[in-house]
Order: C-alpha cells, then sequence, then structure tokens
C-alpha cells in the first residue's frame, strides 16, 4: 500500500500546474491539460483541489456549444472527486449530470467500488425520471395541439423508459381519427389516410381506424384509375397541358398505396422524351433550323415539369453551329460573328455569387398536404436550376428529383424572384445557377 501511495504521489509531482488555471481553461488544449491535473490531484487523494479545478471546467464547459466528451469526461470526474470527499448528495448530482448528456453511459463495474456504483446507478434512475417527466409534459403538448406524428415519435424514442407516455396514446389516437374523419369528408383523401394510420398505430385495438384506413386507400385506388384513364386520353390526343395537369394531381397523392400508376406514366412520358431526343439529334446533323425549333417546341410542350427527364435531355447535341433552313441556300457565316454569338450565351455562376444579387424574394406557399409530407421527413432541399435573364427576371429550367408537390411550390415562388442585372465587359448577361432552398415547419 504505502508503494503505491509513493508512485501516486510521484505521479502527482511531475505534473505541473497548468498556467490556464490562473484564469480560466478555455481552450481543447487547456481544458486537457486541467483535466490531467484533476485527475492527478485525485489519485494524490488532494479530492477538495480536484474537485475545485473540475468546478471551473465545468462552468467554462457549461456556456459553450459542443465539446460533449469534455462535458462527460468532467462530470463523470466531479462526481468521484465528491465521492473522494463523501459528499453523495454532491455525487450523485455530478452524475445526474452526465447522463443528462449521455443516457447511455456505462460504468465498468470491474474498475470501481461499489460505492461508485451505487451512487451512479442511483443517479442514472433519477435522470431517467427527470426526462420522463419533460417527455411527459412534451407528449400532453404534441396531444392537445394534435401534433400525432410528433407524439408517435417520442413514443417511439422513450417508450420503453417512460411508460406513462402510454396512457395518452388513446387519447392521441382518438384524435388522429377525427382528424382523419374530417378530411376524409373534405375529400383529402391523403391527409385523412396518413391520420387513420397514426390513429391505428397508437391504437391497433380502433376498429374504426382500422376500416377508415382501407376505405381510404380504396378511395385513393378509384381516384388513380380514373386519373389514369383520364390521363391517358389527354396524353394520346397530344393534349399535354391537360396531360401535365392528371399527372400533378396523380402525384401529389402521397398516400397511394399504387405507386405502379405513376411508374407507367413516368415511362410513357420518358419513351416520347426520348423519341423526340433522338429525332434532335438526328436533325442537329443536317441543321435544319424550322425542323430543330419545332422538336424544341414539342419537348417543352410534353414535359409535365421543367425537372422532368434531365437526364434525357443531357443527351441532346449541342447545335450551336449555323443552321440551313429548307428554302435558303447560305455559305457559312463569318467567324467574327460567331465569336459575337458565343459571347452572348450565359454565364455559369455559383448560388452563393448569384443571390447576393438577389432583390425580390417570394417564399414557397405550403399546402397542408406539403406540410404533413414535412412533418413526418422533419424537413428537406429542393434544388432549383434557374436562368437568370437579363433583366433580372427567373425561369425554372429545372428542379431535382424528389416530392412533386414541393417541387411545384418551390418553382412557382423562385419564378416571381428579381435580381439585379449581372454584367460583366460584354454588358448585361443572363446566367445559369441552381438555387438550394430548404424547407422546414415551425411548429
Amino acid at each position: 500500500m504505502f508503494q503505491m501511495a509513493f508512485v501516486l504521489l510521484v505521479a502527482f509531482q511531475s505534473v505541473t500546474k497548468p498556467a490556464a488555471l490562473v484564469t480560466q481553461p478555455t481552450t481543447p488544449s487547456e481544458v486537457k491539460d486541467a483535466l490531467a491535473y484533476a485527475e492527478a490531484l485525485y489519485y494524490s487523494a488532494h479530492f477538495s483541489e480536484s474537485v475545485e479545478v473540475l468546478t471551473r471546467i465545468d462552468q467554462t464547459l457549461t456556456t459553450q456549444s459542443g465539446r460533449q466528451q469534455e462535458k462527460i469526461d468532467t462530470k463523470f470526474r466531479l462526481g468521484l472527486g465528491y465521492i473522494g470527499l463523501n459528499d453523495n448528495a454532491k455525487a450523485k448530482l455530478a452524475f445526474m449530470g452526465l447522463y443528462a448528456l449521455d443516457p447511455s453511459y456505462a460504468l465498468d463495474t470491474t474498475q470501481f467500488s461499489p460505492k461508485v456504483i451505487s451512487i451512479a446507478t442511483e443517479a442514472k434512475t433519477e435522470q431517467e425520471k427527470v426526462r420522463c417527466y419533460a417527455a411527459q409534459t412534451e407528449a400532453r403538448n404534441d396531444v392537445d395541439s394534435g401534433r400525432t406524428q410528433k407524439f408517435i415519435e417520442l413514443l417511439a424514442a422513450m417508450g420503453s423508459k417512460c411508460t406513462v407516455l402510454a396512457a395518452l396514446a388513446p387519447q392521441a389516437a382518438e384524435m388522429s381519427f377525427r382528424t382523419g374523419i374530417t378530411a376524409y369528408k373534405a375529400g383529402n383523401f391523403s391527409a385523412a389516410l396518413s391520420s387513420f394510420e397514426a390513429a391505428s398505430t397508437l391504437a391497433p385495438e380502433h376498429e374504426l381506424a382500422r376500416e377508415y384506413v382501407d376505405l381510404t386507400r380504396s378511395k385513393l385506388q378509384v381516384g388513380q384509375d380514373r386519373l389514369l384513364v383520364q390521363w391517358q386520353r389527354d396524353f394520346d390526343a397530344h393534349q399535354f397541358s391537360a396531360a401535365a395537369k392528371d399527372y400533378h394531381e396523380m402525384t401529389s397523392q402521397t398516400g397511394s398505396p399504387d405507386s405502379k400508376t405513376v411508374a407507367y406514366v413516368n415511362e410513357e412520358y420518358r419513351k416520347a422524351l426520348s423519341s423526340l431526343v433522338d429525332n434532335w439529334n438526328r436533325t442537329c446533323v443536317s441543321g435544319d433550323a424550322a425542323t430543330l425549333k419545332a422538336i424544341s417546341g414539342q419537348i417543352s410542350d410534353l414535359l409535365p415539369e421543367p425537372s422532368f427527364g434531365s437526364d434525357i435531355r443531357g443527351q441532346m447535341k449541342p447545335c450551336d453551329q449555323p443552321v440551313k433552313t429548307a428554302s435558303v441556300q447560305s455559305t457559312p457565316a463569318p467567324s467574327a460573328p460567331a465569336k459575337a454569338a458565343v459571347a452572348t450565351g450565359c454565364l455559369e455562376m455559383q448560388s452563393q455569387l448569384a443571390l447576393t444579387r438577389l432583390k425580390t424574394r417570394v417564399d414557397p406557399v405550403i399546402s397542408e398536404e406539403a406540410k404533413n409530407y414535412l412533418r413526418k421527413t422533419g424537413g428537406t432541399q429542393v434544388r432549383v436550376k434557374a436562368r437568370i435573364s437579363e433583366t433580372g427576371d427567373v425561369a425554372v429550367t429545372g428542379v431535382a428529383e424528389g416530392n412533386p408537390i414541393l417541387n411545384n411550390v418551390v418553382r412557382d415562388a423562385v419564378v416571381q424572384w428579381k435580381f439585379s442585372p449581372i454584367r460583366d465587359t460584354s454588358g448585361a448577361r443572363c446566367v445559369d445557377t441552381e438555387i438550394p432552398m430548404v424547407l422546414k415547419l415551425r411548429e
């Protein structure tokens, strides 16, 4: 025993007091040195001095974000220091702070005394009670406010550790069911299905909720079948504007159990688009300007939304060379005008730089259906490819694959934006850029 004490004393004497302790340790390296010093004090039985150093570290870290591991280490060592001082109440509070930072923290029972393990276990139990009480309050607010999905997520995260939450499940299920009935009567079957499914999840014994799940799915299926027939008729008649409207209505039914219908429609669009792109590439070789213009118009008319089939349209050959027409024979254009044409092309610009020229911004108008989607996902990002004209007007040239409803509302908002004209040595220029927009609900 004497030999061990001597070794520990030598270890303590070899550790120099960190200069940062003259004031307050702040940087990671200063905190690391202070923790090492506090550990040396502890192992040399200078418990009071060790706790004093650790308290100063804890005060510094509490005011800072991040640095999670340092905070955990400090709370743990504070607990051990207070046990060394036989102050079990403060030791328990320190360990509770540790478990507030990391509820899954576990002590090795082979390395610590039964007293340390006992106090830490009591602290963990108390901290779980605190978290359960906070969860219960949050759950009650979610249920009373009709935020059923948030309650379901909280129940899944805390259910096994906070059984009192289960008592709120029947009430939340009934509220979700009533919300579904309201949506069902209004013909909003997608929102209704989401509510009925939530009610059924919360209360599997809720027979009416299960029956309405099946009934609503049938309604959605009938609606999809009707839309498919209507879309096919419009598409075959080359009434592409009407077909696009059918398409948007079809893809907006996010609660529909049948994705095969949308997959079929997408494939038909892709086949038609591929055929037009092949025609474009063949015509590009001959340089028939009139035919190229006609094909370009057909592609624009066909697309159900600007971002559709970007991979297929990316296969279109550039036709920048002088083109021939069927009625006029011409000689090759001089090189100088050709260079001038290149100079008037659009600039590629990073979004951060382009957005510094933004004058007028219009935010997306989020429908209730889109809000339901955002509640489920917690938020999403829509990336819009845009062309800013020489006068600062915006045209959306594409939207990355994603939820069609959110893509549409973002596109409708961005086309109303206005930028200051962007100029270089050639004068006012149009600009191609990509605008990222994060959509997230604030409850």
